[in-house]
């Protein structure tokens, strides 16, 4: 079998489905989906996010926002939120039945039935890579992360708990991520001849 060329796109598959939470001028609630989204660094995190969008003024206004991990119980709603404006639809958050949490560290929303989620502080706003986004970097304050997805020692996430959520932008299919294959750095020791050790 042969490759097969599928021309010039930005193609990282999956990718992390994310639902991106920040307050509107009037203190209602609004939400994203985002996909184009990485951590920059141990404590900022990056979203790529369309000058349009009703969440990148309110990021911009509010200076703060929250990145949540999408799970499988809750895509459904999740999507939704990812299909429709907050511009067009502002009780969009309130049709879903999404519990919204307010902030003590940051000024923007997050959701209690979504178990995993960053609360940010802005950073900065960079120009993207066209005339139509932005590149939104955030300090991460604090990681809250629900109790009923940690392990039984309590301080380390259960993936097998969690059901997080990925999209394929070339099916445009969203997956299940759950197999556990093995501890970061130690699967490939049979080719650590020299035996390097990766150091934080």
């Amino acid at each position: 079998m042969g490759r097969i060329n599928f021309g010039q796109r930005a193609g990282i598959s999956p990718t992390p489905m994310l639902l991106i939470g920040t307050y509107n001028e009037d203190g209602t609630p609004n939400a994203m989906v985002a996909t184009w989204c990485v951590t920059a660094t141990w404590e900022v995190v990056e979203l790529n996010l369309y000058k349009s969008r009703k969440t990148t003024d309110n990021i911009m206004k509010r200076k703060a926002f929250t990145v949540s991990c999408v799970t499988r119980e809750c895509l459904d709603k999740c999507d939704y939120l990812g299909t429709v404006s907050g511009r067009k639809v502002p009780d969009k958050v309130e049709r879903t039945g999404f519990t919204v949490i307010k902030n003590g560290l940051v000024d923007a929303p997050y959701f209690a039935e979504l178990p995993v989620t960053m609360e940010c502080e802005l950073l900065r706003i960079d120009p993207g890579e066209d005339d139509i986004s932005v590149r939104v970097l955030g300090t991460v304050k604090n990681v809250s992360i629900d109790e009923s997805v940690l392990n039984a020692n309590g301080k380390t996430l259960d993936f097998d708990k969690l059901y997080p959520v990925c999209w394929d932008n070339f099916s445009n299919d969203y997956f299940i991520i759950g197999e556990r294959l093995g501890r970061w750095f130690t699967l490939g020791k049979a080719y650590n001849h020299e035996g390097f050790h990766y150091e934080v």
